[in-house]
């Protein structure tokens, strides 16, 4: 009997659980297709015109749709918290059944900004998930920001990521463009 030994990284990516998560992806999809997951989620990258983030105007640098779209949990646990300027939304979600194969840890936590890797998000970026019904509802939908709140974790036995969010209170106009106030 073999002795047991990790795996080193060109063995895990030829691994059965790894070979078969695209097809995964295409059974997930299926439940997009029966209406079952009515959220759409997006990886933002913000660019802003001063010298650093949240300087300025900010532009979109890069948007990309998590597909198929993935399972988003306790949406219903983010209330609206009474404070001093009015009622805010706070809280967290959980999304899960992202595409192990589609996606990585660093495009998940922001890294991949816009067309590269980094370390960290560079100034003058900003990074956030937007979490978009999916038509069925008001026209345009609302569209709510989301900040990382956990280390992405990737679920092996699941073939899938998940992650924490927490919810941004300045969210964009239903058209997509920053809000004035903002």
């Amino acid at each position: 009997m073999p002795r047991p030994k990790d795996l080193k990284p060109f063995e895990a990516r030829r691994t059965l659980a790894h070979r078969l998560s695209p097809r995964v992806d295409r059974i997930r999809q299926i439940a997009t297709k029966l209406g079952i997951r009515p959220y759409e989620c997006y990886l933002v990258w913000q660019k802003w015109n001063g010298s650093e983030r949240g300087e300025g105007t900010p532009t979109e640098a890069r948007r990309i749709q998590i597909l198929p779209n993935p399972k988003v949990e306790d949406i219903a646990a983010v209330s609206l918290g009474l404070f001093g300027i009015g009622m805010i939304p706070v809280g967290s979600i959980r999304v899960t059944r992202i595409s192990a194969s589609r996606f990585t840890q660093d495009m998940l936590t922001g890294k991949w900004v816009p067309t590269q890797h980094e370390n960290v998000i560079p100034e003058p970026y900003s990074f956030f998930y937007e979490i978009v019904e999916d038509g069925r509802g008001d026209d345009p939908p609302v569209r709510a920001k989301y900040r990382l709140l956990s280390t992405p974790f990737r679920r092996a036995g699941q073939v899938d990521w998940t992650i924490l969010l927490e919810k941004i209170s300045e969210d964009l106009g239903r058209d997509g463009l920053p809000k004035p106030d903002c």
